[in-house]
Parts: C-alpha cells; structure tokens; sequence
C-alpha cells in the first residue's frame, strides 16, 4: 500500500472566508474542492478530542496537487496564538510554485506577508517564506521535493544515506 503525504494539510483559521479567498487568490489554480460547511455534534466532538460542544466551518482548497483543509471554530472561539518555529509542532508547510517571485507578488496582494527580506537561492531553487492571513507560515518553491533533497546534498553530502556506509 503507498503512502501519501501530500495528501492534505489542515490549518486553523480565524476568518474561513478571508482565510479561503487568500489562498484563492494567492496561489494559481487553487480552487474550492469543498464549499464551507458547519460540523457541530458528536462527530466534531471526536474530530477535536471535544470539548463538549465543539463546532467549526470548514472549507477545502484545492491545487494541481494536493488539498488544504481550512477550520475556523465557532465554538469555543479562541484567539490565534502563531508560536515561534522554536515552539511550534509544525513549522511550515511547502508550496511548489513555477514562479516564487509571482507567488510572493500574489500572497502579499492577497494579505500575506513575507518572512524573509527577500527571496533566497537553495542552490538553483528560489526559496521564500511567507505567512498567511492568520500566520501560518508556507514556504514558496521552485523546485520539486527531489531536486531538493539533490541540492542539499550537494552542501550537506553527510545528508546522503548512500553514504552512511562510509560514515561508518
């Protein structure tokens, strides 16, 4: 059985609509693959782990590859509280883009903001980090996950498990 893990990522919203016509707007082809729609009962209870009355509206964004899947709670309502990458459990997320310096034209146009002062060179890849709306951090690249893992070998060849036999 494969296993994919690009399939879909979940995000925490504060705003479902504008959290949604961000990612519509910033990122090409995106569409909705399921209109917002509101969860309450037990099966958002055990969706969340509770608390007793949980309830949320959800919507699903779609790209050439993969989903995101917004949750804005209704109940509780809670402030988002963005953590440093130190503290965080997940630290970005990755969007392959053909175009990052278009990207990044269109995520701050849509209510982003970028991280980083400019857009840096991971070897012939361009890389940028941004936030969306509600401060989850995405990282805009050119390059596919291969061609990555290529140039950071080419820096980090201790990195290669083809070499792990000469390590030891």
């Amino acid at each position: 059985m494969a296993t994919t893990v690009h399939h879909h990522v979940g995000l925490r919203v504060t705003d479902l609509e504008r959290s949604a016509r961000f990612y519509l707007d910033a990122f090409e082809g995106a569409h909705y693959k399921a209109l917002p729609f509101t969860m309450d009962g037990e099966f958002a209870e055990l969706v969340f782990d509770g608390p007793p009355g949980v309830s949320f509206d959800c919507c699903m964004i779609e790209f050439d590859a993969g989903t995101i899947e917004l949750f804005e709670f209704t109940h509780p309502v809670h402030p988002a509280e963005p953590v440093h990458a130190t503290r965080g459990n997940i630290l970005h997320f990755g969007i392959q883009v053909d175009d990052v310096p278009g990207a990044l034209e269109r995520v701050e146009a849509a209510g982003g903001k970028r991280l980083w002062p400019g857009i840096n060179p991971w070897g012939t890849a361009k890389v940028v980090y941004v936030l969306d709306p509600d401060g989850n951090v995405l990282e805009l690249i050119d390059a596919s996950m291969d061609e990555i893992v290529e140039l950071t070998f080419e820096t980090f060849p201790e990195a290669n498990p083809a070499n792990q036999e000469a390590r030891a």
